[in-house]
């Protein structure tokens, strides 16, 4: 749940989920911009890649967007310190700045865009003092790191928690990947976007369909993906729930209160802790008319509370994949037997659809893969 904001901005910016962009972009980029994104603490392999780049023979120039005076902030060329919760008049203002100073790709936002008119309108009221006077960042500042953006060549932008945990997350988010469509700065070597991850595995549930979205970056608001979908699955369109947007977390749970929902499944996640409201999910948990399952590593504060633990393995307990936010799939081979009766989380679920018996259009079974490697 830590990356729905990036789920939500790469669809309505690109119509799916799946990030534009390669790790090797690092390595070609000559421009990078980090917006809320700590990555010497939270990514330290990609910094040090990052770190090969910036002290080596042609370093890139480093926009950094945060608060605080952290590692990434101490190697930036221009580093921007916001108030908190104020990304986005941040990202309007370089927006407009590029714009006003015609800074942009017309000829790829003419082929490739929809909505520039309107973005122009949008952004037109943030110039620098504007904006300065919400955001407290200089304006000479926000004017010096726009002519950085506008003079790149190969921009490379990522976003993390800085932006996604913040005030009007979405919005900022997806005013990123508005700086970089503006500019042309997509699908070239060194020119991408990562709306990045908070956990290693964040992406194969957004991959897999797993976080309310259609399997593999599908959009439910696309006829042809969901054809699609239902030509692989071998079932009538019509099965697929399509008609409007996936039920998200906090409804899921106000239908819970309300009695709708009497069956929750929780997999790898505890919402006794982590969520908005806390005592008042906690007793939707507690009602005795919901049978609760919960299927994780530990015993967690919503494990406490169920009526059927699910013990499952971990990661070096079963063979699987992890796909990385650029989309490139690792496997990792089981390395120890899973303790107890924890079972690996496909195994458990490929024997609940045993007892389902769910099938296609045609009888046969729906779910016709039995391990890891048929599954992948």
């Amino acid at each position: 749940m830590c990356a729905a904001t990036a789920g939500e901005a790469l669809k309505a910016r690109f119509g799916s989920d799946g990030r534009p962009g390669s790790y090797t972009d690092v390595d070609h980029a000559d421009t990078i911009a980090l917006y809320g994104h700590n990555v010497a603490e939270t990514q330290t392999v990609l910094w040090m890649r990052m770190l090969d780049r910036l002290h080596g023979h042609n370093p890139p120039r480093l926009l950094v967007v945060d608060p605080r005076l952290t590692p990434v902030a101490r190697e930036a060329t221009v580093h921007l310190r916001p108030f908190p919760g104020t990304n986005i008049a941040v990202l309007n203002c370089l927006l407009q700045q590029l714009i006003a100073h015609d800074r942009i790709d017309h000829d790829f936002i003419t082929a490739r865009t929809v909505g520039f008119d309107r973005l122009a309108q949008v952004v037109a009221p943030y110039n620098p003092e504007h904006a300065s006077a919400i955001c407290g960042v200089p304006a000479r500042d926000l004017a010096r790191a726009a002519e950085l953006l506008g003079d790149a060549e190969r921009l490379l932008s990522t976003v993390l928690q800085g932006v996604y945990q913040s005030n009007q997350a979405t919005a900022s988010a997806m005013q990123v990947n508005n700086i970089n469509l503006v500019l042309g700065m997509i699908g070239r070597p060194g020119c991408g976007i990562f709306q990045m991850n908070g956990q290693p595995t964040a992406q194969n549930t957004r991959e897999t369909g797993a976080n309310g979205d259609l399997p593999g970056f599908r959009n439910f608001a696309n006829p042809e993906h969901v054809a699609d979908l239902a030509r692989v699955w071998n079932v009538e369109p019509g099965a697929i729930p399509h008609s409007g947007a996936p039920t998200h977390a906090m409804q899921t749970f106000r239908y819970a209160a309300e009695g709708s929902i009497r069956f929750l499944w929780v997999s790898g996640t505890n919402p006794a802790v982590s969520l908005p409201e806390l005592a008042r999910i906690r007793s939707i948990l507690g009602q005795d008319r919901l049978f609760l399952v919960v299927q994780d590593i530990f015993l967690t504060e919503t494990a406490a509370l169920a009526d059927v633990v699910l013990p499952a393995a971990t990661w070096g307990e079963k063979t699987g994949t992890f796909t990385n936010a650029d989309r490139t799939v690792h496997l990792s081979k089981k390395a120890v037997e899973p303790p107890g009766q924890a079972r690996p989380d496909l195994d458990i679920f490929l024997d609940y659809d045993r007892r389902l018996d769910l099938k296609d259009k045609d009888g046969a079974p729906l779910v016709h893969w039995t391990d890891p490697e048929t599954a992948f």
